[in-house]
């Protein structure tokens, strides 16, 4: 028996999601009308959202912390009065892992637009999100041992059945993809990308320690780690002239067509800020589990387009038909982690987050617990009830 369960988080998942689309598809458009791969000018653009886009929210936040009701959107009361909280690390360690997490999140910028597809240009596009559950995997491991956050039965075993995926994917992807290029490069390209997929992870983890034990708004990391990249970013085009393709493009297009660029470099640096806040505030709010969970979430509908639209998976029908069948248990245990889906069998029902607050409950907590049963069935799985859940866990097994 199972029990599919809608939690609030997937619409603010869902905005981080379809952000993240409609740049991408900004992105095709420039690539198509103007053959402008990624360059240092959407590397540029894509930093400086960042660093307004958390600036933004980090002054809405301090304009309206005051007020009886707080804000209205991107509530952070738990973890926003930084002036009378001890925080866990100094100065120079909290900027150390700032410098960290930004590191990482440059890193995959480069190696995703860059480098892997210099290495492997045959490379499926497709790879990424098939092995993305790794971001899963790692999170859960490091938050389990670093962060101690308690998992259940229900989180091992889909960890289990993910890690098994994802062997199989990368076995799969050998047997039928390596033909097309020099096995070294082959797979280095998809070390590469279980790289970046681990650097996802830790940059996650990162910003959820920051927040959780040095009680630093989000919004503020954000806009550090922009400011990082820029300088980053500025440093990997020395020797570069980053704007030479816009030059080039205003020499060869009309008026018209040259303000049209302008306009989708705009809405691609808009949506870059709007992105890496959303990115953030469900990492904090929820858990880099949670947050993670999303990258591969359509992973069997990208292959459906790819085969048919791209010859993605070689032509292979053998190829698409295992990897397809291999991303939807991805994708259902995924579902099973994050507690969309409860498998009432094998105890894997007992640590999730609705029957803890039942037998609580049930236990004579009807008077202190039900404000906080109320708390979370609004924000179900951010910082404050997971401690909820934790302590109820304890004092029920």
């Amino acid at each position: 028996m199972l029990k599919i369960r809608f939690r609030k988080n997937l619409v603010y998942l869902s905005v981080y999601y379809i952000s993240w689309y409609i740049r991408k598809t900004i992105i095709i458009i420039i690539q198509t009308l103007f053959n402008l791969t990624p360059t240092y000018i959407l590397l540029y653009l894509m930093n400086l959202g960042q660093i307004v886009g958390g600036l933004s929210l980090y002054i809405y936040q301090h304009s309206f912390h005051k007020q009886t009701n707080g804000t209205k959107f991107f509530r952070l009361e738990l973890i926003y009065n930084e002036e009378e909280i001890k925080v866990a690390d100094g100065p120079y360690k909290i900027i150390l892992l700032i410098f960290f997490a930004s590191y990482f999140d440059f890193m995959e910028s480069i190696l995703l637009n860059i480098y892997i597809h210099s290495i492997d240009p045959s490379i499926s596009p497709t790879i990424n999100v098939r092995i993305g559950c790794i971001t899963t995997i790692l999170s859960s491991l490091i938050c389990t041992s670093a962060l101690r956050f308690k998992i259940g039965k229900h989180h091992k075993v889909s960890l289990i059945f993910m890690s098994l995926c994802v062997l199989l994917t990368l076995i799969l992807e050998i047997i039928c993809e390596h033909n097309k290029t020099p096995i070294g490069l082959f797979l280095f390209a998809r070390f590469l990308v279980c790289f970046y997929l681990m650097g996802i992870s830790f940059m996650d983890c990162i910003e959820k320690y920051l927040a959780d034990a040095n009680f630093i708004n989000p919004f503020k990391i954000v806009m550090i780690e922009g400011i990082f990249e820029l300088i980053m970013s500025s440093l990997f085009s020395i020797g570069k002239d980053p704007f030479n393709d816009i030059k080039k493009l205003y020499e060869e297009n009309s008026s018209g067509k040259f303000i049209v660029l302008i306009f989708l470099l705009i809405f691609y640096f808009l949506f870059s800020g709007l992105i890496n806040v959303y990115k953030i505030y469900c990492n904090i709010i929820y858990s880099p589990m949670t947050k993670s969970f999303i990258d591969y979430l359509m992973c069997p509908i990208f292959n459906i387009y790819y085969f048919i639209d791209a010859n993605d998976f070689q032509n292979d029908y053998f190829f698409f038909f295992a990897s397809e069948i291999l991303s939807l248990i991805i994708v259902f245990f995924g579902c099973v982690y994050n507690e969309y889906i409860i498998l009432f069998c094998f105890g894997l029902e007992h640590n999730t987050i609705d029957e803890i607050i039942g037998r609580s409950l049930f236990n004579d907590y009807k008077t202190t617990d039900y404000s906080l049963s109320e708390n979370l069935n609004e924000e179900e799985d951010n910082s404050s009830s997971r401690k909820i859940s934790e302590i109820l866990l304890e004092e029920n097994t």
